[in-house]
This record gives structure tokens, sequence and C-alpha cells, in this order.
């Protein structure tokens, strides 16, 4: 098995330290370095075969021997630090700083890694300081500037992870370029919730800005709109929301059955159904999975949607077709396959992140494993099957 890219940096850091060293004693003409020590080799070895135990005490061994063999302080931080053993790491890179002879790269390096350090111990406010050093130029900005922006999302604090994106974004290496509008919509729904109506109006207005037509500002701005009594605004608004993301069916019909009931509308509930179903069958399928999960299934627009649905998906419709040589199930028959559909998806996740498979029983805008927004997808009957959607019936 090949080293983890953890060790093929430190071993890549150490083979560049000693070309360095070598090429500076020749060009100086200074006395030729001392090698790397016998135990400092034997803990390269130990890193190559996957041997940390036994790495860490070639190291310490070495370190003991020569404390002033810099690579060797880095290895054993980073197995330190990896192992789980952070205070020792912290220790190992205080020490490195304090040299007042460590080169301004080693500094810089050592700074970063003990930045790491206080992460992994969730010191942020020790690794915040160090990343805001680090983060004002030199070789570890951008690294300083993400780990940043992870610490204010960690923290909530969204006006200084605004602050953090907006650098990533001047420079072009910005990970989440809908981060921004996210972080104003996270603002806009703490201040719709304090009732404070005109902040939350502005933060909507900026996230738009970053995001044109972005489907989490849209849902807020139909919140805002119910609360201020103007739910035809709200009923726009959602009416273009699962156009844009059929993903996004679970949170537009909560919505938009409440916007039409403050409007005393119920009965146009049949008519936007139809309409919006009459934009595809995507659209269709997924107000139709999203009702079905919620248990909203009194309005007869809802229950016609549910047939259709139910007729099309390949793991439900096959097992509709083995129960009922017509096909077509009668009202009770299709409320109670709804229910035992819905009963399904809350024993089990219903949701899943595109990016790194993380599942969810709730929706959640930013994935809770990799920290990436607008990857969570809602779970299909087919998907709780474990069959491909499309596959043959």
């Amino acid at each position: 098995m090949h080293a983890s890219w953890v060790e093929a940096a430190l071993i890549g850091g150490g083979a560049i330290v000693g070309w360095y060293a070598t090429h500076r004693w020749r060009v100086s003409g200074a006395p030729a370095p001392r090698g790397p020590s016998s135990d400092y080799l034997e803990g390269l070895n130990y890193l190559v075969n996957e041997q940390p135990d036994r790495a860490v005490e070639a190291f310490l061994r070495a370190v003991a021997v020569d404390r002033d063999t810099v690579e060797t302080q880095f290895a054993l931080g980073a197995l330190f630090r990896r192992r789980g053993e952070v205070d020792r790491a912290i220790r190992v890179h205080q020490n490195l700083i304090a040299r007042e002879t460590l080169e301004p790269a080693f500094r810089e390096q050592a700074s970063y890694a003990l930045a790491q350090d206080y992460l992994r111990a969730g010191l942020y406010d020790r690794a915040e300081k160090l990343l805001l050093e680090l983060a004002e130029g030199g070789t570890y900005r951008i690294a300083a500037l993400k780990d940043l922006s992870s610490i204010y999302e960690l923290e909530r604090d969204w006006d200084k992870a605004i602050a953090i994106h907006h650098k990533l974004a001047r420079i072009g290496r910005t990970d989440h370029p809908t981060a921004i509008a996210h972080y104003h919509c996270e603002i806009a729904e703490a201040a719709l919730a304090a009732g404070e109506l005109d902040r939350a109006e502005q933060h909507l207005d900026m996230a738009r800005a970053e995001q044109k037509r972005f489907p989490r500002a849209m849902l807020l701005a139909a919140d805002l709109a119910i609360v201020r009594k103007d739910p035809a605004d709200a009923v726009r608004l959602l009416r273009s929301v699962p156009l844009q993301s059929p993903q996004l069916a679970g949170e537009v019909l909560p919505r938009l059955v409440r916007a039409l009931t403050a409007a005393g509308r119920e009965a146009d509930l049949a008519a936007l159904l139809g309409d919006l179903a009459g934009d595809g069958k995507d659209v269709a399928d997924a107000i139709a999975h999203a009702a079905i999960l919620a248990g909203a299934l009194s309005a007869p627009a809802l229950l016609a949607l549910a047939r259709d649905y139910v007729g099309r998906e390949p793991a439900v419709a096959e097992t509709v077709a083995a129960l009922l040589p017509e096909g077509v199930p009668d009202e009770a028959t299709l409320r109670r396959l709804c229910a035992a559909l819905r009963r399904q998806a809350l024993r089990a996740p219903r949701f899943r992140c595109g990016n790194c498979g993380f599942s969810a029983a709730s929706f959640f805008w930013q994935c809770p494993g990799c920290k990436s927004w607008d990857t969570l997808k809602p779970l299909t009957p087919s998907d709780l099957a474990g069959r491909p959607p499309g596959a043959a019936r």
C-alpha cells in the first residue's frame, strides 16, 4: 500500500531540505554538512512502510541526538498530530518557533503546523491568531484563509466568514462559489426569527447580488413575504424554485400551502400544482415525493401527482404491478402504499451528499460531513432500494 499524502510530503520535504543544504554548501564553500542521522533515515523507512509507532520512536532518538534537525522536528510533529497526540505536536512546533536562528521559511511552516495543531485540539482562538498572520501573505496564505473560513463557519460568525470569502474570491481560490450567498442567508434567517424584518431583507438582497436567482434566498424571501402578509409575492417566489431546483420541492411545498392558506386561496393549490407538474416530469415527481414524505395528500391534486409518481418510480411501480395486475391502485390502496413509502423513508436517511456520501434524516444546506454547500439531495425509493433510477422494471 502506498504511503499517505502526509507521509509522502514529509519524505519529499526531507529530500528537498537535504538537497538545499548540500547545494548551499557547494556554492558557499563552507564545510560539508553532516548527513541525516541513521535514526532519521530509519524513521523515514518506517513511514514508507506505514509503521507510524516505530517511526515516532526513531524520530525521537534522532531528536535526542541532534535537536537542530528541523526536518526531523516537522516529521515528528506531524506524526504526533496524526496519532492524536496533539499536546506533543504543539510542544514540538512551539519549540521550533522559539528558535532565534530558524530560517523565515521554516518559521512560517512551523506557524502553520502549530495552527493545524490548535485546530485539531479545538483551540480555535489560538489557531485564528496564527492564521490571520499567515493570511497576510506568503506560502500559506490560501491555506490560512480557507482554514479561517472553516473556523468562522463552525463559530457561525458569518460576517467574518463573508470577509474571508471575499478575499478568496478576489484571488480566484474559493472552493464554494455560493458560500457568501449562504452566509447572508444564515444572517437573514436569524434576523427573520428575531423579527428583524428589514435586516433580513437587506441580507437577502446581498445574497441575491452574489448569486442571481439563488433558491435559498427565494425561499427565505417567501417566508418574509408571508410574515409581511403578502402571500401573493410568496407564491410568486415559490413558484419559480422547483423549476430551478426540483430537489427542493420538500422545502417549497409546506411554504406554498402556508402562503395559499394565508391568502384564503386553498382552492388554488390544485391549479398551481398542475402548472408546476406541466413544467416537466422531474418537477412533478419531486413535488409528489415531497408530499408523500410529508404525509400531505389531503388535496386531490397532490394525490393525483402521487398516483402518477408511484406508476413511474421503478422501485415502486414493480411492486404495484406484482400486487395489482391492472397496475392502477384505487384511492384507498394508493394511500396505504404512500403511507408505507413514508414509513420506509422515515426509518432510513432521507438525504445524501453527492460529494462525500454523508447521509442524514434532515435536510442541510451545508453537508455536515464535507462542509460543502448545496450537495445534499433527497433519496428516492429507488435509492433506498439500492436500484439506479430508471432501471428496467
